[in-house]
């Protein structure tokens, strides 16, 4: 196998990311970051750490503006701390945390986002301010909208845990069981539970369910998680603690390919999942509800928010890169045929002639 350099430079497949889709931030963006410092200062989420708590603030607020720009009022107040709290279970399974704690957080964190009260008593911090959220949240939404984002909150932190895991293990991970994983740990269910309460909608249960709208939805959001494989390997590559990626994934596959050219291979991979999106985005829309039509501009936004936010937030800007990123209109691979990993391979089944 070609040794992995990770000292060279950011290769340039890194920089080019496929978006062929409009823009917008939420307007009220700085009363966003503004409350959700406050929030955060609250209930010290920073644990003592006040930079942190800052940053988590700064992180969570300015994610949501950027991914939902239709956020307004107490609703997008509330899901801009969620946002902020939401960063803390990454951090932990990032950090080197010893695999018993890591799944008992994650373990009592899945409990409470269905039961906000469950541990009044707590003197962790991290369990208030996700008391506080998800208890506001619960309020805030129709049950329908509630009981998908919890339930799709829950299923993050589990695989968040899985990937803590699999990383006390050294496992070895193919791309197929990459792009399971990262499914889950890309939070791309989560992220899709944000949009109804934000644009006003409520898919029916017939149509969440609908195959092709499953398709639609996975295929795009897991298109915006692969993207911050790259922001999170520039960031990440000198950390002593290492997150699996796609690009070892398909080195792995392939060792005959230096590994600039498995990270193409992979970002071709995202801009085939990306463009199966648009395809499936399309032809949905010649008969979609109102309520399918908000949906789908939800997962418009995430994806292009996705890349707006990467590229003007600390988390993953770094000082020698602010001005590398760049849209194109173009996929860095112009194939429409299915994928061939069996994981995914199906969404495209949903395409018709």
């Amino acid at each position: 196998m070609t040794a992995i350099n990770e000292a060279a430079p950011v290769p340039a497949g890194l920089t080019a990311f496929y978006c062929p889709l409009d823009v917008e931030v939420s307007p009220d963006i700085k009363l966003f970051q503004q409350h959700t410092r406050e929030w955060a200062e609250r209930f010290d989420l920073g644990e003592g750490d006040q930079g942190r708590t800052r940053m988590l603030a700064l992180t969570g607020s300015s994610f949501l503006a950027h991914t939902y720009p239709h956020a307004t009022g107490a609703v997008g107040q509330a899901l801009a701390d969620y946002s902020a709290w939401g960063w803390v279970p990454n951090d932990v399974i990032g950090s080197g945390c010893p695999l018993p704690e890591a799944i008992s957080l994650m373990g009592r964190w899945e409990v409470m986002m269905h039961s906000p009260r469950s541990w009044p008593s707590s003197a962790d911090p991290r369990d208030a301010a996700l008391a506080d959220v998800m208890a506001r949240l619960r309020d805030l939404m129709s049950p329908v909208n509630w009981e998908r984002f919890a339930a799709a909150q829950g299923i993050w932190l589990y695989q968040m845990g899985w990937e803590a895991s699999l990383r006390e293990q050294n496992a070895v991970l193919s791309v197929n069981d990459y792009l399971v994983m990262r499914m889950g740990t890309g939070a791309i269910l989560a992220a899709e539970s944000y949009i109804d309460p934000v644009e006003g909608v409520e898919l029916s249960a017939t149509e969440w369910s609908r195959p092709a709208v499953r398709a639609a939805a996975s295929a795009g959001l897991l298109a915006a998680a692969l993207d911050n494989d790259r922001y999170s390997y520039i960031r990440e590559r000198h950390l002593p603690v290492k997150k699996e990626n796609l690009f070892h994934a398909v080195h792995r596959d392939h060792p005959e390919l230096t590994f600039d050219e498995a990270i193409e291979r992979g970002v071709a991979i995202r801009d085939r999942l990306m463009t199966l999106y648009l395809r499936l985005r399309e032809q949905l829309l010649t008969a979609a509800s109102d309520d399918l039509c908000g949906h789908l501009t939800g997962i418009d936004r995430i994806i292009s928010g996705n890349f707006n936010f990467a590229t003007a937030t600390t988390r993953y800007l770094l000082a020698n890169a602010a001005d590398i990123f760049a849209k194109t209109d173009e996929p860095t691979d112009p194939s429409t045929a299915p994928l061939p990993y069996p994981a995914i391979a199906w969404w495209w089944e949903h395409l018709t002639p």
